[in-house]
């Protein structure tokens, strides 16, 4: 229809009404420790490396719950035949407090599958060295900078990604 605005609406998990212990066991935010950008920027200016945002669109409903997390019906779709029945979540929905800690394990996970390691220092930092080829991968929440050698690598690594 012309001139009618798109409408889009999202799912959002009331997790202030989640209790520590019960509804979930810990809390993470991926977040780069500064010292950690200095050093990766530090590199970019010496080696006249390229640097790459990725902005992850709705990166919290890729986690994958461990835990059981039920969700009431959401209003305006609440079935009239079972109005009292739950949904049981396997993934994460934002507003959850497990869900930045889901986005973050299955990230990881991926990464570590595809020949990355983990920093043993901090964990937002992953680094792929490749046929003298470097990538150094950096999350914050639900942002990725990419700083790299080879902009080749870093396009395989980025279509990997949106696979």
């Amino acid at each position: 229809m012309v001139g009618s605005p798109d409408i889009k609406a999202q799912l959002v998990a009331c997790g202030f009404t989640q209790q520590e212990g019960i509804d979930y066991l810990e809390m993470f935010s991926p977040v780069i420790k500064p010292t950690t950008v200095r050093l990766v920027l530090t590199i970019v200016v010496l080696y006249g490396w390229n640097i790459h945002k990725l902005d992850v669109y709705n990166a919290f409903l890729n986690g994958i719950l461990q835990e059981e997390v039920y969700l009431t019906q959401p209003p305006g779709f609440v079935d009239p035949a079972l109005p009292s029945h739950v949904c049981r979540l396997h993934k994460s929905l934002y507003g959850l407090k497990q869900a930045p800690r889901a986005w973050y394990n299955r990230l990881s996970e991926f990464l570590i599958s595809i020949g990355f390691q983990a920093s043993k220092g901090n964990t937002s930092l992953f680094i792929l060295s490749l046929n003298g080829a470097m990538i150094y991968l950096l999350v914050y929440i639900d942002n990725i900078l990419l700083i790299r050698s080879n902009s080749t690598l870093c396009h395989r690594l980025i279509t990997l990604l949106q696979s």
